[in-house]
């Protein structure tokens, strides 16, 4: 079963001391791009994280998204530097008395100078850190997938539907192409009728004519492809595994067969049969863009 690229997907690891939520979204991307927006607590997880993501994606844009949210305990704490206090305070006083100047430094003077007070990060054990992270994000994960899987099955039933178009087209234009020949002669005789009059026309040279016609508008090996690349999607489609470039790679040989056929079958039947064909590969080509 093909997976789409597009969805999202959301995971929870509630704890004592900080609740992990992790939100995955992604997108169509012809090759796989994970990019990772994490707290500043988690930024040594980067690596760890990325690879874990990858393990159970092959294409697309995967946007991860990590929050840290306060349970219990605060996630960072207050910690004021004492001894350069007492520095602030022993130099300003020095420097009061020698100017002969009053000294009124004030708490909140001294907290607003630099370096007294920092916040700093609550000390968790890393591992502690790690596991809600992961368990978070295989939570993200499997809802991710789970939404890709189920776009995925709709955009296969899709192209299922429009190649079976594709399939009855192709057997009118095989119905179609034995009597392209024949009615080409009988235009050919109609013409030099009209053009000889009552002169006699020589029926072996038309039928020569119309031989060469048939040998140059011939296209049987081009529906004999179609047929193959077609029993091929068939055969691809619901396979559990990525499949989405090799369905580009059918489509565009489909094309390419069918611009064929339109350039040498100069039928009017077979030239909209044709454009009915382009039509639908069109459609399946967007399709399979957002295909994994």
């Amino acid at each position: 079963m093909p997976y789409s690229m597009t969805g999202y997907g959301r995971g929870e690891s509630p704890g004592p001391e900080f609740n992990c939520i992790v939100e995955m979204r992604s997108v169509n991307h012809r090759y796989r791009d994970i990019f990772l927006r994490l707290p500043r607590e988690l930024s040594e997880f980067e690596d760890r994280l990325r690879r874990l993501v990858a393990k159970h994606f092959d294409r697309g844009r995967i946007d991860v998204s990590v929050t840290l949210e306060e349970a219990g305990e605060s996630l960072t704490a207050v910690k004021t530097n004492r001894s350069l206090i007492d520095s602030y305070v022993h130099h300003t006083r020095q420097l009061a008395d020698d100017l002969g100047l009053p000294w009124d430094l004030g708490v909140h003077d001294l907290i607003s100078l630099p370096g007294v007070m920092e916040l700093v990060p609550m000390q968790v054990d890393c591992e502690i850190i790690w596991s809600r992270l992961e368990e978070s994000t295989l939570s993200a994960i499997t809802g991710l997938q789970e939404m890709r899987s189920k776009e995925g099955r709709f955009l296969a039933q899709d192209v299922i539907a429009r190649t079976q178009l594709i399939e009855e087209l192709i057997e009118r234009i095989a119905e179609r192409a034995p009597r392209v020949s024949e009615d080409y002669k009988m235009k050919l005789k109609e013409r030099l009728k009209e053009f000889l009059g009552d002169t006699l026309i020589d029926e072996s040279r038309i039928t020569m004519e119309a031989l060469v016609y048939a040998d140059k508008s011939d296209i049987t090996e081009e529906l004999v492809r179609l047929r193959s690349h077609i029993a091929q999607i068939y055969e691809v489609i619901y396979q559990d595994e990525p499949i989405g470039r090799r369905l580009e790679f059918l489509v565009q040989e489909m094309q390419r067969e069918v611009n064929t056929i339109g350039s040498k079958a100069q039928d009017s039947d077979i030239s909209h049969m044709v454009v009915n064909i382009k039509s639908e590969l069109e459609k399946i080509r967007e399709q399979i863009q957002n295909i994994e």
